[in-house]
């Protein structure tokens, strides 16, 4: 029975309070690229260039994430994690102010975005077979 087995997954010690911040978090990447249409229209007034901005976002996370992903499985969360937070957050600052062209810094927030999914798949790796995450 599937359920029995995912209940089982979740009384492992750890994992409930784990999966549930890695469900959280992953409702950023979708809500992050929702917030680039509204704030792009709203600068602009255009949903074209909405697009093309999100377009850009998800396009360089889909270069780059595989990139960080690999980064995270070498050097660990806790190295690579705080840089791509500080770089993220620094790209985000440059589309919410309009510093650099809005389609260069959709670009960069697409890729420094922290890549929950391997952050995850590391740490379900430690729970369950007691590698180092």
């Amino acid at each position: 029975m599937p359920s029995a087995n995912f209940s089982a997954l979740l009384r492992t010690p750890g994992a409930g309070a784990f999966f549930l911040t890695a469900c959280v978090g992953r409702v950023g990447l979708a809500m992050t690229g929702l917030g680039i249409v509204w704030l792009v229209h709203a600068r602009t007034g255009s949903y074209a260039d909405a697009g093309l901005v999100t377009g850009c976002f998800a396009v360089a996370d889909a270069l780059a994430g595989p990139q960080l992903g690999r980064l995270v499985d070498r050097f660990g969360q806790t190295r690579t994690l705080p840089c791509t937070l500080a770089a993220h957050a620094g790209a985000v600052a440059l589309l919410v102010t309009g510093a650099v062209p809005d389609a260069v810094a959709g670009a960069l927030v697409g890729a420094t975005l922290p890549q929950i999914s391997a952050f995850a798949a590391a740490r379900w790796s430690a729970l369950l077979h007691g590698a180092a995450a």
